[in-house]
């Protein structure tokens, strides 16, 4: 939903008949992208690793039946605030919780406490999301239970049905680790196709620039988001503000931004401090469900959306 420096800070200017033309090309969506290929993935309650601190905005015409990200149709700029790795910390995650604005906490399902936080988030009236454990790159624990490449099909159905058990309340769910995993469009749609039923919404946590997870999710008519910022790469409050300054920019230049942080204390800290002066300047805050109706991302299974980047 979401390398190099930003094409767009070092534009020329554009001559007036080139503008008329580049604004005849519709749809256009903006993505913000790292490369995450070649990494590893942190531990649990880690946050995980950004190639470069400063994403680049590329613009890239959407093909007809790939489903592209319409700008809302209104000047406000909103922020989807998500929450991982929620579970393992009771204590943080109703410090989450108290933060005053629409969100989505992102539930590990081996969290003991998971299916409690799962109603208590619930009743909140923000989005529950299964923070699904997958292989990553490398030799980093995703936890137990993992979606794994090496498992049968009945595995992965029964895996992911297990862990939607353990976060009933969830609306959807993003991957946890899974920089391997997501990269296997074969085995994200199987496990995805375990749960389509409940027309559950997948947020691409984009741990990887190969991820699939987003043109798999599209290819089964689920609703699909993607993450366009990481807060606390760096767990440090000036770092933190630096994020979310960005993610404030992206979404007035677009419409919206989808960003992920975790329950440090750090980062609820700045968030605690940013949200009330954000929204003073205009910013609204959304679920990942009020922003995916807002979008109306949603497109009709095809092959071209399965082997879509």
């Amino acid at each position: 939903m979401f390398s190099a420096t930003s094409q767009a800070e070092n534009a020329a200017p554009v001559a007036p008949a080139a503008q008329a033309e580049r604004s005849a090309r519709q749809p256009v969506r903006a993505q913000r992208l790292h490369d995450y290929s070649a990494l590893t993935e942190s531990a649990a309650l880690e946050a995980p690793v950004e190639i470069a601190d400063v994403p680049a905005i590329s613009l890239a015409e959407a093909a007809p039946d790939v489903a592209s990200a319409p700008v809302i149709g209104d000047p406000v700029p909103r922020i989807a605030i998500v929450i991982d790795d929620v579970g393992l910390d009771v204590a943080a995650a109703r410090r989450a919780l108290s933060l005053d604005v629409p969100m989505s906490l992102a539930v590990l399902p081996y969290a003991e406490a998971a299916p409690d936080l799962s109603a208590e988030i619930a009743a909140s009236g923000r989005d529950v999301l299964l923070h699904m454990p997958m292989e990553p790159v490398g030799l980093a624990d995703p936890g137990p239970h993992a979606l794994r490449l090496g498992l049968s099909d009945p595995d992965l159905a029964a895996r992911m049905r297990w862990a939607w058990a353990r976060v009933p309340d969830a609306v959807g769910l993003n991957n946890h680790m899974g920089s391997r995993f997501t990269a296997d469009p074969r085995s994200m749609r199987v496990a995805l196709s375990a749960i389509a039923e409940r027309n559950p919404l997948f947020l691409d946590s984009l741990t990887t620039g190969e991820s699939r997870g987003r043109a798999v999710a599209d290819g089964l008519g689920l609703r699909a988001l993607q993450r366009d910022i990481f807060l606390d790469h760096v767990i440090e409050p000036g770092a933190i503000e630096a994020r979310l300054a960005e993610a404030e920019d992206l979404a007035r230049e677009r419409g919206w931004a989808v960003v992920i942080g975790h329950p440090h204390d750090e980062t609820l800290d700045v968030l605690k401090a940013w949200l009330g002066e954000a929204q003073d300047r205009g910013v609204s805050f959304v679920t990942l469900t009020t922003l995916s109706d807002l979008l109306q991302v949603r497109s009709q299974p095809t092959a071209q959306n399965l082997s879509a980047p």
